[in-house]
């Protein structure tokens, strides 16, 4: 409790459930702390490995525990590095009997499953196994939705006999490309929680909170103690319509959905694409970022901008690394203001259609040089692990053209540290233009404002969860691109991916 208390303020309003799941995750050898987007799964992450790093320093043997940390993908791992890089740095420590001791016991480095377990070429096996354990006390598993059944069970396998597990994801995402939906089952009663009277008596002398009545219940599973689900977003506020969308959708509400469009929020737009509308109202959404709608201050912007930011930032020939480094963290951060999503890879409507179409209009308007091969401004996603140039599928890079007219790939280094990866084009074997991009490669992504387009029909990949994934990748602005009169919103927020991993059967 001393160390619970250290790390959390008294909360101002009601329970803090980021300490009610710090206390649930330190309480166990195994579990999963859930929650949508902005609820602080990182932060709470971070504070329990200040907990147990504490306990573990204060022990008998007074050693800090192994401690690694994973994601299932490169994008995921380098996003991992970077908010758990600020967030052990920001760690209010003072309280604790040795807190810099603490500190420096929090790994922030972040490597990909397939890394940590050590995998081989040409095969799926591992050189981490039941026979060969990993060296570690407790593994962290951030992006826990979208690891499949048979990832999760060669992990489970190469962990040691007292290690911990603690596994972090949002409940309500996408469910792996491969076969099994893991975290969604594993979650299916987290919003009831289901806690019993004994883990309630714990937690009110751990915490001094009370769990609420209604997350009782005395026939409560082992497996709902380990649970913890954090229900309090610090990115969207009550007031937000990303938020209220986010929420419809995730609950199958068809007409709240629709009508977070119908309402004034800010936030959210709807721009009528596709069949019976102006072709020009897509371009303009994705050149632009105009939604048809007013702004009173602050405005979202489309990818002129981070093309207008390569062109007028650019350093002049002799200029020196770091100023050319620093152009590239501009440009990177500037083309992260805005991202165009699809559900689709084929088609006019999927990525490679829209792909093509946007590059043409960004020629037309004299921001890119040329609509196709290798030309400065192309963004490219990395579409397959390449451990030799350290490049992780799903990673973003931007092609520039240096001083002195060579183009190079620039990609963020992925280690917390922002530093630039500069990669020749040549070298890149594996790798797909990206001004549109598929929901599922934009898990573990964010992007400050999300235009989303649907197509004018029905598709089996269009469900729930991929909705809902789509619009929680948005921070500030979400814009739905959609057929006038389309149904396809409402059809495919009415369907849910049903996958059965056999997890709770029995």
């Amino acid at each position: 409790r001393a160390a619970l208390d250290a790390l959390f303020p008294p909360a101002a309003n009601g329970l803090d459930w980021q300490k009610l799941a710090c206390a649930l995750a330190a309480r166990s050898a195994f579990a999963i702390v859930t929650g949508g987007p902005g609820t602080g799964k990182t932060t709470t992450v971070v504070r329990l490995l200040a907990v147990l790093q504490t306990l573990a320093l204060a022990g008998d043997a007074g050693r800090a525990l192994r401690i690694r940390l994973a994601a299932p993908t490169g994008k995921a791992a380098a996003r991992l590095n970077e908010s758990i890089a600020g967030a052990v740095a920001k760690l209010a420590l003072d309280a604790l009997p040795d807190g810099e001791a603490v500190r420096a016991a929090i790994p922030v480095q972040v490597t990909t499953l397939h890394r940590l377990l050590g995998s081989r070429p040409d095969s799926r096996h591992f050189r981490h196994h039941a026979g060969n354990p990993l060296p570690v006390d407790v593994l962290v598993v951030d992006e826990a939705s979208m690891v499949d059944l048979e990832m999760m069970a060669a992990v489970l396998a190469a962990l040691p006999a007292r290690a911990r597990l603690v596994l972090l994801g949002d409940k309500d995402q996408l469910a792996s490309v491969e076969a099994g939906a893991v975290l969604g089952e594993l979650c299916g009663r987290a919003s009831e929680g289901h806690y019993t009277a004994e883990t309630a008596g714990w937690i009110a002398d751990v915490t001094g909170a009370t769990i609420p009545a209604s997350l009782l219940d005395p026939a409560g599973t082992a497996l709902d103690q380990a649970v913890a689900m954090l229900r309090f977003s610090h990115r969207f506020r009550h007031d937000s319509g990303i938020g209220q969308l986010a929420a419809a959708v995730n609950a199958g509400d068809v007409d709240a959905a629709a009508g977070c469009f119908d309402a004034s929020f800010a936030d959210l737009a709807r721009v009528a694409v596709g069949e019976g509308a102006d072709e020009r109202a897509l371009r303009r959404l994705v050149v632009e970022g105009d939604t048809g709608k007013a702004y009173a201050g602050e405005r979202p912007l489309g990818y002129r901008h981070y093309l207008e930011t390569l062109r007028d930032a650019r350093p002049v020939v002799g200029a020196a690394q770091d100023a050319i480094d620093d152009w590239a963290r501009k440009v990177l951060a500037a083309h992260g203001q805005f991202q165009l999503l699809c559900g689709l890879r084929r088609g006019p409507w999927g990525v490679e259609g829209l792909n093509r179409r946007i590059a043409g209009w960004l020629k037309e308007d004299g921001l890119i040089p040329a609509a196709e091969g290798w030309y400065a401004g192309r963004p490219v996603l990395v579409t397959r692990n390449d451990y030799g140039l350290g490049l992780m599928n799903g990673d973003i890079g931007i092609t520039l053209e240096l001083p002195g007219g060579v183009l190079r790939v620039a990609f963020p280094a992925g280690d917390g540290s922002h530093g630039i990866k500069w990669v020749q084009p040549s070298r890149l074997q594996a790798v797909e233009t990206v001004f549109a991009l598929t929901v599922h490669k934009s898990q573990g992504s964010e992007f400050t404002h999300v235009a989303m387009a649907l197509p004018e029909s029905l598709s089996p990949i269009l469900t729930r969860e991929l909705i809902y994934t789509g619009i929680t990748r948005a921070r500030q602005w979400f814009t739905l691109a959609d057929a006038p009169a389309s149904t396809v919103l409402a059809r495919a927020v009415e369907r849910r991916v049903l996958r059965v991993s056999g997890l709770m059967a029995g």
